[in-house]
This record gives C-alpha cells, structure tokens and sequence, in this order.
C-alpha cells in the first residue's frame, strides 16, 4: 500500500471520528432537552405560587403595619448602597408606602393566579428595589425572595388552579414542561445545600457560637445549682447538636425529600428546624416561606392525591391546544448552554470567599464580610462592635468626633459597623457632608472595636488611615486589620461602654477619651 493510501484511511478514520463525536454531543443535547421538555404534572408549583405569593403579601402587609418601612427606606435617610447601585433611592414623601401597597396587592395576584406575568414581573422589580436600597438591611432570605422572584417570571406557573386558567387567558392543561420544576428546585434547594457547606468552619464546628446564643437569649444557664454542674452539661450538648445537627440538616434535607420513603419524616424535620428557627430568630417570613417551598421536591401530582383525588394531569383525553404544544417545545442547544451556565455562577459564586482568605490568610470571611453576601452563610458570626468617627481638618488638625445618630437610624448604627465596607463608605459620606457645608474636606478616621463570636474586641479597621482617601470598592483594603484574637470558651461580657479600656490601642494623638460608643450587633 502506497503512502498516499495510508494518509487518504487516516483521514477518513479521522472524520469517520469527528462525525461521530459530533452525533454523540447531538445525542447528549437531544437527550436533555427531551427531558426538559417532558410534561408532568403542574399542581406542585401551582402550590408553591400560592404560597409565595402569599408569603410576599404577609412580608408587605406587615413593613406597613409596623411601620418598619420608613425604618429601612426613609426617604430622608443617609443609606448604604451595593457598588453600581447608589442610584437607587427611596421614592419621595409617602412614595414608598404606594411601593409596598403595590407589592402586597401583586402578591395576592400572584397567589390567585390573576394577571400572573404582570403581578409577578411588579413585585420582582418592587422587591428588588426594595433590596438595592440599603446594604445594612440584608437577609440572606431577601436575596432568597428577589432571586425566586425573577425565576417565576418565566414560569408557567399561572397555569393551573389559577383565575387566568378560569377566564382563558392562560393556556389549558395541568401539564407543564418539567424544566419549570427543575427550576424551582435548583433555586430551594441553594440555601439548604450551600447553607450546610459554609458552616465547615472552625467556629461553628466548635458550637461555641451557638452556646453564646443559647445564653444571650436565656434558654440555658452556664451553670447549674448543682454540684455536678448538670445545666452546664445540658448547654455543652444542646449547643453541638444544634450546631452540627443544623450543618446535617442543611446537606441531607434535599435528598431526604426526594427520596419517597424518607419524604415524610424529612418534611416532618423540615417542619420543626423551621418552626425552632421562628422562635430563635428575627428572620420574619424566611422559615415559614422554606416550609411550603420544600414540597416542590414531593411528587409533582401530590396535592390532587393529598385531597384524595386523582390528578387531571393523568387524563390522556386531553385536548392539546396551539399554545400548550408550543409549551413542551424542546429547548435549544443555545438555551440549554445559558441555563447551564447560569446553574454554574450558583454552584461557583459561594465559594468566592475561598480566594480572598488565600490572598490574606489572616482576613476572614466571617471578619471582613468579603464574601460574605450572597453566598448562604447564614447564622455563622456573632458580631458585636463600637465604633466612633474622628473628623480632621487637614490644616488646623482640630479633631471633632461624628454623633452617627443624627444621620444613621437604630438599625443601621446597629448593624453597619460589623462590615468594613460599611465603615468606609459612612466615612466618605462623612467627609462629602463636611465638604458640602462649605468646610474644609476632612480626614476620615474610625475607631471600630470588634468581637465576633464572643472573642476579645480588637480593631476591625486601622484607625491610623485616612478612610476619606482611600478609594471605594477598588484595590486592596489594607486598612482592614486581620483578625488575631482567638476563639474562647468563655464570651466577652465587658459592656461596650468599657471596652476601650480592656483593648490595647495604638497611641494616636487624635483618639480622647469618651464617655460611649455608639454600638453595633
């Protein structure tokens, strides 16, 4: 055989193998849109709209009710934006209490099933507004909500049991595609799944944090009457086995209800973690919310077999409409790659903070809050921090200190301190606020006492830095100090007012001794 015969048989062994690669990537893709396409029952996410859209209108009703509102989104108020976001404001005098009306009136829709595209696409765009508006007022149960939000957008989840079924304006049918499921139980099953992951942390390991919380709200004592000390002994276990029974909720809770012979006593599960967590927690309507969102991983028909029926969905007679055909079209190769993508950035986006303690050892997630956001690290620090601005002009050096409660609310001196990206965004609002009533712009400087997780306070930031000159969000923030105390059996209990004389600070002319420190917990 010639040489030229050998290279024409490589060649077509080559693209006898190219042809067949490129069948089997058809294959594989014609295969998962078949599945993505495939119909099943749509009672279960027909329940899982009714009660998010009820939960939304309870979550509404009571910022009205308690006026906690104009807590959180006073027009008036100085607020703590997310980077790219200081556009967004509260509406103008009682703008915001129209915005919430509007949420709470969107969610019944939504939980009616009545005008469910415009209902959901006004509380989506309502509650994100809401979000963006300040920083200090973050749950990982909003971001939960805002997220959730968008994804029923594109849901057809009007379908069934739905006021725009009754009226003709949503397609007949109680069938769905099944992507529309998967998709919700991607986004459920995020806080569980990656709640569990984040709490493999030394810290919560040792279940000190949650002995102190155990004591803060008075549910044990750390000592009991008796000489064998059988109450502390009680705190010891109570405190490990909510620790690590919360870490092994969290990783088996999803699987557990999958499974159908384990469903039963996992939603039962399901039912006490979140119902303790309402009492425990002021996380409002987030344990309540995960309560009904767990039945989505149930049978898709189970609410018709629950009220002892059978499922429609189960009528082969059905006629098939234009627009229910057009529902169960397979996905493309290009959808399949973006949803695929965007199920990526959610496996991939918690993990972030892995990066940032790599760079600086000593600045962790927990301390910094880098990485903090949007990641399911939920319950994990415990921080309690004073913190006081010192005022410089440049020229004379006369030093004022900042009274923080003629422009912060309660809940924002309450929290803001505990994140240094907060600390410095109030002392570049500090210094443009001095520099707008015509004085002099200052130097910045914050003395911000920390303990998280009971530990010792030390500082969170240097106090030696201009924070006024230091770039917002970009660089290095090597103005954040890294975090040297060590974890101790026994919490700190000196009262904040007292603190600055049980940490050693460095010798900074400006710093004079004060009588109190405005507090953050």
């Amino acid at each position: 055989m010639s040489a030229s015969s050998h290279a024409e048989l490589d060649n077509s062994e080559l693209a006898s193998a190219t042809k067949a690669t490129r069948r089997s990537e058809s294959s594989w893709f014609q295969r998962l849109a078949a599945l993505m396409a495939a119909p099943v029952d749509g009672h279960s996410l027909a329940v899982f709209r009714i009660w998010f859209g009820l939960m939304g209108a309870v979550w509404a009703f009571d910022y009205l009710r308690s006026g906690r509102l104009y807590m959180v989104c006073h027009p008036d108020a100085w607020h703590f934006t997310y980077p790219g976001f200081d556009w967004v404001r509260p509406w103008p005098g009682s703008g915001m209490t129209v915005h919430f009306v509007g949420m709470l009136v969107a969610g019944l829709l939504i939980a009616l099933g009545l005008a469910y595209r415009l209902a959901t696409f006004a509380f989506a765009l309502g509650f994100t507004h809401f979000f963006l508006i300040d920083r200090t007022n973050y749950q990982n149960h909003y971001y939960f909500v805002m997220m959730l939000s968008w994804l029923m957008l594109l849901l057809p989840a009007g379908q069934v049991w739905s006021f725009d079924r009754i009226s003709g304006r949503s397609p007949s049918g109680d069938q769905i595609p099944k992507w529309a499921l998967l998709a919700v139980q991607f986004h459920v099953a995020l806080p569980y799944v990656f709640g569990g992951i984040a709490k493999f942390e030394m810290d919560w390991l040792s279940s000190l944090p949650m002995r102190f919380m155990l004591l803060s709200k008075g549910l044990l004592s750390e000592a009991g009457g008796s000489p064998e000390g059988g109450v502390s002994a009680l705190l010891a276990i109570a405190s490990f086995g909510l620790a690590w029974g919360g870490l092994l909720f969290d990783l088996a809770i999803v699987p557990a209800l999958i499974f159908p012979r384990t469903r039963l006593a996992a939603f039962a599960v399901v039912l006490l973690f979140h119902g303790a967590n309402s009492v425990l927690f002021n996380i409002h309507i987030f344990p309540w919310l995960m309560i009904g969102a767990s039945t989505i991983f149930f049978s898709p028909d189970w609410p018709c077999r629950f009220f002892g029926g059978r499922s429609p969905a189960e009528d082969k007679s059905q006629s098939t409409t234009a627009s229910v055909a057009a529902m169960f079209k397979r996905p493309s190769a290009a959808i399949i790659t973006v949803a695929g993508i965007y199920c990526l950035f959610h496996v991939l986006w918690p993990f972030r903070h892995l990066s940032y303690s790599q760079l600086a050892p000593g600045l962790r997630t927990s301390w910094t809050e880098a990485g903090h956001y949007f990641s399911w690290r939920m319950m994990l620090r415990g921080k309690t921090s004073g913190v006081r601005y010192y005022l410089t002009d440049p020229v004379t050096q006369a030093t004022v200190t900042a009274d923080l409660r003629r422009v912060l609310s309660p809940e924002q001196l309450g929290k803001f301190a505990r994140d240094p990206e907060l600390v410095h965004q109030l002392a570049h609002l500090l210094a443009d606020a001095t520099e707008a009533a015509g004085r002099r712009r200052p130097q910045v400087r914050a003395l911000v006492l920390t303990s998280l997780n009971g530990r010792r306070p030390q500082p969170l930031v240097d106090p030696r830095v201009d924070l006024a000159a230091t770039p917002p969000h970009l660089g290095r923030k090597d103005w954040i100090m890294p975090l040297k105390e060590p974890l101790s059996k026994t919490p700190w209990t000196v009262p904040l007012d007292e603190w600055e004389r049980h940490v050693e600070l460095p010798d900074l002319p400006f710093l004079q001794p004060r009588t109190e420190v405005a507090g953050a917990q």
